[in-house]
């Protein structure tokens, strides 16, 4: 088997709150400036939900919309307040907030693309993105405030840059709990993951050791691709994963962030052509107390999957960069809340 890898979008959650406080950083603090601002959001790992049927029917556990979580806090970023729920990955987010509805409309959508994507490539060829990884990941909002009316235009991107030719999934997506060789393997996998702050950074690096019993995991973050990925651990019994906290709960696709983050992978680490890349998507199970190794493999979400990257000569500016939301008709157009 191999086909094109494709991707699960991100879906904005906007809370309420936060469009009041828009409204007081236009009257109190933007008024007619138009510069871009700071604001933070966060997503987690995918979940799927139960949904009982009739007593002829099973559940079932059906997939929901990855999330990319925008509230009230989002404007704590300013003042350099980053924190975020637990089991969370913030994202530093930018808002493009307009001052007319003209201006709204008429705003260069591909060039904001363009720009986001840009600074997306300089942190990955400075270094940045490997000591912060959530460089490879943030969002754009453009907006405007219609407060005569209440109503909120915007609409959000969340930039992508796209591999060409496209990166290809060699194998079928295989659940962690199959990929393991013990379910205690998982409980394992858990406690490393709670001993550590990588998840909460989003991305990692990963290797596993199906003959270890007792210590079968070794996790870090991506700056120490070398010492746990790298290519002279050959001959160890490990298998090296790149890792990321996944928002889908598709069952097949991984989410966004795993876009960028293979670029990151192929102008960082080109040797790395097939990676087993670890959809890490149970950060609800770290909050959620101990669980036993065999509720773990039911309740188990996370994927693994096999990807042939595609190489590149070098990151340009001129690499084509996707990533404005679709509504519910999966159409390209804005959106309006009305409070």
């Amino acid at each position: 088997m191999s086909e094109t890898l494709r991707f699960e979008a991100f879906s904005s959650m906007v809370e309420p709150e936060f469009w009041s406080g828009l409204a007081h950083h236009k009257l109190h603090s933007a008024r007619l400036d138009t510069a871009r601002t700071l604001v933070r959001g966060e997503f987690s790992g995918g979940r799927r939900h139960a949904v009982r049927g009739n007593s002829a029917e099973p559940t079932q556990r059906l997939a929901v919309p990855a999330r990319l979580r925008v509230n009230q806090g989002a404007w704590e970023a300013a003042q350099g307040n980053t924190q975020q729920q637990a089991g969370a990955v913030g994202v530093n987010g930018y808002l493009h907030n307009t001052n007319t509805i003209e201006e709204f409309k008429k705003r260069d959508k591909g060039e904001l693309l363009r720009d986001a994507g840009a600074e997306i490539l300089e942190a990955i060829r400075s270094g940045r993105a490997t000591q912060t990884p959530e460089l490879l990941w943030p969002f754009l909002l453009l907006s405007f405030a219609d407060l005569k009316k209440y109503h909120f235009y915007h609409w959000f991107a969340f930039p992508a840059v796209t591999a060409d030719p496209p990166d290809m999934a060699t194998e079928a997506p295989a659940p962690l709990s199959s990929f393991v060789s013990r379910s205690s393997d998982l409980e394992h996998l858990l406690t490393t993951f709670a001993g550590s702050s990588v998840c909460a950074q989003g991305a990692f690096v990963a290797r596993y050791y199906p003959s270890n019993v007792d210590n079968p995991w070794r996790v870090g973050p991506l700056s120490e691709w070398s010492e746990i990925y790298g290519s002279d651990k050959a001959e160890d019994g490990g298998i090296a994963l790149l890792g990321f906290v996944d928002p889908s709960s598709h069952s097949t696709r991984p989410g966004w962030p795993l876009r960028n983050m293979l670029t990151w992978l192929r102008h960082c680490h080109p040797e790395a052509t097939n990676v087993n890349i670890l959809c890490f998507r149970d950060t609800a199970l770290l909050a959620g107390g101990t669980v036993d190794s065999a509720t773990l493999v039911q309740q188990c979400e996370s994927i693994v999957v096999r990807v042939n990257v595609t190489p590149v000569a070098s990151l340009t500016s001129e690499c084509q960069v996707s990533g404005w939301e679709r509504n519910e008709k999966q159409k390209l157009v804005p959106r309006i809340v009305n409070l």
